[in-house]
């Protein structure tokens, strides 16, 4: 059965695990916790700003994670958003699961701007993005400049 709760640091090395695992694919140049410090410092980069990061388990296994991190004035980066591929799309669709309560966090927050990054080719997350709303934008058109680890990436934003 799949759980959705906030991040516990007891998950501390299984998220830097996901989140690795899809970062570094092959398909792109390698990223570390290094260029990512906010995974070693969850609960102070999300939650003491204000912000959350939700992990879903099954059982106690991790099976995927989505963190806001806000930046001031309703704005706010959707961080961390990695689902292992056998919750993805049906019967799960795990990704909808964790991005609904991402939305219900920022409307009940005073969110109404969400803004990512996403490597060039990662389609199916461009495409889940789109479907969500999200329009792709260059980064002058983001609101704030935040953290990203590629420095070849796209961005997009959402108006809520």
């Amino acid at each position: 059965m799949i759980t959705i709760t906030q991040f516990e640091e007891f998950y501390t090395q299984d998220v830097i695990d996901l989140v690795l695992h899809f970062q570094n694919d092959g398909t792109r140049p390698v990223v570390t916790v290094a260029d990512q410090p906010d995974l070693l410092h969850i609960t102070d980069a999300y939650f003491r700003i204000g912000g959350s990061f939700w992990i879903a388990r099954d059982g106690e296994k991790l099976a995927g994670t989505i963190g806001i991190m806000p930046c001031g004035n309703g704005v706010a980066v959707l961080k961390k958003f990695f689902v292992y591929e056998k919750y993805q799309g049906e019967p799960v669709h795990l990704g909808r699961q964790l991005y609904a309560v991402l939305l219900q966090f920022a409307k009940e927050n005073g969110i109404h701007t969400l803004m990512l990054d996403t490597p060039h080719n990662t389609v199916m997350a461009h495409r889940f993005y789109e479907k969500a709303g999200f329009r792709k934008v260059s980064e002058n058109e983001l609101p704030v400049r935040f953290s990203h680890p590629y420095a070849d990436c796209d961005f997009f934003l959402l108006e809520l």
